[in-house]
């Protein structure tokens, strides 16, 4: 159980942000689209980080990519991350020789580049690889560097990671207090924050904790907790924890079924995620809940299986459990002689480790029992007396006590805070009433003598009255220029948007002309050398393939006199004259000029494009300039919603969308413009149109985008313009043109 709760914590410290599939995508293509080395190997090093999780060899192999292009151009901090995560990955593995090796250079690089903040890496890194391998004392002196640097620097979010995996090598050395002591911290750090990721990895190490001091209700809550919190965050490794931690727990409790059903979770979950050492340890327990149904057969068949897996794991507080596992299945069939043969090799597993467990413990007693049976006494003695001496040290009544005194307090505390929060907030009404009291008394005494102010300054307002009017006049002439002026300027606006995409989408038609105009050269000259050297039908091979390029060239030529022809139409002034014009094209050419407009200011920003035009949608009269422009303004204002809150979740969960589509009605033509953004406020709906207003931050937004495009549609079209939106979920805008 306890192998467990270590890797469980140190992951749990190395991957606080989570990794999930579509996290890695999103590194795909922000590798794809960087421009620098430094900037390719640090999002190398955040794939490699992100794959320990769930594929320890890619991991490995993107680490070691990461390593060498660090070299070729000299970028150190690049590769000692690179090093640090390779540690990291052979630890996870059990390959202790290579983790050391590569925490060490990873060290040295740091120092000597003076970086402390890598350095604090590196002790973390060390601290797991003597954690995973039941070193606890000298995991603790690291872990402890960690808990000191992050508390001089302020590091709440790490401090949280600190707390709990120092805890998890004093619960390891029994030390109940010590561990409940930085749990509880943790906790209350993850709380304040509302961290729901670091509240799953807590609540399971404090269910450890408390299953260590045999309260086993609370452990159970705890786990269940976990668990619930896991599956929320799609957090794999805390649920596979969760499920095999609780099977220990079920075992305490006697209750065999849950213990077995919830140890085979556990397999599944820790195939799926490559972990030997758990996916071992929980075959392991599984095998001996049928042990204690009588299913033997089955029982030692998957013990065997769970002994092969630890052996190649590697990890000796698993090899152990396992050992001593199926000693007890083979004691509980009196099978004494093989059973001492399982318990030897479990003990000697341990050699090396430093540490007192009460699992240990109860099979040094279950060893005595064995030795006794077959007449051993003398050996049955020291083993008896070896596990009299792990009871006392673990088990005593003081260690116990103090460690349920800690709950409690924690307890106590939580619900005191409860109930200061309820009376500072009675305290607040009560104030507020009294507030309100006197100011309204207050209110009445400054209208009295406002009253009487206002009857001797009404003479002197008519004085000023005339002055004022003629200052009013003047304010209004300056207000109505510039609202032409700002009129104006977001035409120009628009316009700029568009040129930009205009400009993006002719570079494409450009780059294959130049293209094609370079290999046709080449061909010819390779032509005339051919015609030279008499081979005609070479010749003409290459002839075909100059006709073909020529032909491209001239497509290509074609497409980008078109984008200019278009853009000169746009910036044309409009005439007013209506004219034919096929709604769908004209939708999906703005649409496209103004994600290209878009994505030459922002190339990280990224947009599913969704379109579904109707083809029955005839042509209709319209002004194509300035539908396009109210096309554009829409167009404009849905990319930006969905980047807003792209930046702020933060989340490769979200996938930023914008659809348009068409219908044609029975006299008029649908347009809708609908994205995922953050939606618009009922306050906001009524508003929207209104001229000036909008909700973009100052100097985003004028105000006019969607004033004006209101107005193109229903005043100079006869249409309407309507939206719909649902706050923090979508904003659809519906067009409607006379056909």
């Amino acid at each position: 159980m306890k192998h467990l709760l270590l890797t469980l914590a140190l992951i749990f410290f190395m991957f606080y942000i989570r990794a999930q599939n579509k996290k890695i995508d999103s590194l795909n293509n922000l590798i794809a689209l960087s421009k620098t080395d430094t900037a390719r190997i640090n999002l190398l090093n955040a794939k490699a980080n992100a794959y320990t999780e769930n594929s320890l060899d890619s991991s490995i192999s993107i680490a070691k990519m990461a390593v060498e292009k660090a070299k070729q151009v000299h970028y150190q901090k690049g590769e000692a991350a690179a090093y640090n995560i390779l540690g990291t990955a052979y630890t996870y593995k059990g390959s202790f020789e290579p983790a050391l090796y590569n925490y060490k250079i990873a060290e040295q690089l740091y120092r000597q580049a003076a970086d402390s903040e890598g350095l604090n890496k590196v002790y973390r890194g060390y601290g797991m690889y003597y954690g995973m391998q039941s070193k606890y004392d000298s995991s603790i002196v690291f872990f402890q560097k960690n808990v000191d640097y992050d508390e001089r620097n302020g590091r709440e979010k790490d401090l949280t990671s600190a707390y709990q995996n120092i805890a998890v090598s004093y619960t390891m050395l029994s030390n109940y207090k010590q561990a409940l002591f930085y749990q509880s911290k943790a906790l209350h750090l993850a709380e304040s924050r509302n961290d729901i990721t670091a509240q799953a990895y807590i609540n399971l190490n404090m269910g450890i904790s408390y299953s260590n001091v045999h309260d086993y209700a609370r452990a159970e809550a705890l786990y269940k907790k976990a668990i619930q919190l896991a599956q929320q965050a799609q957090i794999k490794n805390v649920e596979l924890y969760g499920y095999a931690n609780i099977s220990s727990a079920y075992e305490m409790l006697q209750r065999y079924q849950e213990m077995y059903d919830n140890a085979t979770k556990a397999v599944l979950l820790g195939r799926q995620l490559g972990d030997d050492a758990i996916v071992a340890s929980s075959l392991s327990r599984a095998a001996k809940a049928l042990a204690y149904q009588k299913n033997f057969k089955e029982a030692e068949k998957m013990s065997m299986q769970s002994i092969a897996i630890a052996d190649s794991a590697g990890t000796p507080m698993t090899v152990f459990q396992t050992m001593s596992d199926m000693g007890f299945i083979k004691k509980v069939q009196q099978q004494y002689q093989q059973a001492i043969q399982y318990y030897e090799k479990g003990f000697a597993a341990l050699k090396d480790a430093d540490m007192f467990d009460e699992q240990i413990g109860s099979a040094y007693s279950d060893l005595s029992a064995c030795y006794e049976q077959q007449g051993l006494y003398k050996k049955a003695l020291a083993a008896f007396k070896t596990a009299t001496h792990i009871s006392d040290s673990i088990r005593s009544r003081e260690n116990i006590r103090k460690a349920t005194e800690l709950s409690m307090n924690y307890d106590f505390a939580k619900k005191e805070q409860a109930i200061k929060a309820e009376q500072d907030k009675q305290n607040a009404i009560a104030h507020a009433r009294q507030l309100a009291l006197i100011i309204g008394l207050g209110c009445t005494v400054v209208l009295i003598i406002g009253a009487v102010v206002a009857y001797r300054n009404k003479q002197k307002a008519n004085v000023l009255l005339q002055h004022q009017k003629g200052k009013l006049e003047k304010t209004l002439t300056e207000l109505k220029a510039t609202q032409t002026q700002l009129i104006q300027s977001e035409k120009m606006a628009s316009l700029g948007e568009l040129t930009a995409g205009i400009a993006h989408e002719i570079q494409n038609p450009l780059n294959f002309v130049n293209n094609f105009s370079e290999v046709s050269q080449e061909l010819l000259e390779e032509m005339e050398e051919q015609i030279n050297a008499g081979n005609t039908q070479e010749a003409r091979s290459i002839s075909a393939e100059v006709r073909q390029n020529l032909q491209k060239i001239l497509h290509h030529g074609k497409r980008a006199d078109a984008i200019v022809k278009g853009m000169l139409q746009h910036s044309r002034k409009s005439t007013g004259q209506k004219e034919l014009t096929d709604i769908n094209a004209l939708a999906d050419e703005y649409l496209r000029l103004s994600y290209h407009g878009l994505r030459a200011k922002d190339k990280l920003f990224t947009t599913a494009l969704q379109t579904d035009f109707d083809k029955s949608a005839v042509k209709i009269n319209v002004v194509p300039q300035d539908v396009g422009r109210a096309f554009l303004n829409l167009f404009t204002n849905a990319f930006y919603a969905v980047r807003q809150k792209q930046k702020q979740l933060s989340t490769a969960s979200y996938e930023p969308l914008v659809a348009v589509s068409t219908r044609k009605l029975e006299n008029a033509v649908a347009i809708s413009v609908r994205d995922n953004g953050n939606g618009i406020s009922d306050e906001h709906v009524s508003k929207i149109f209104q001229p000036f207003f909008t909700t973009k931050p100052t100097g985003e937004g004028t105000g006019l985008g969607l004033s004006l495009s209101y107005d193109i549609i229903t005043k100079e079209h006869g249409g309407t313009l309507t939206v719909q939106s649902q706050e923090g979920e979508y904003a659809e805008f519906i067009i409607t043109l006379p056909a």
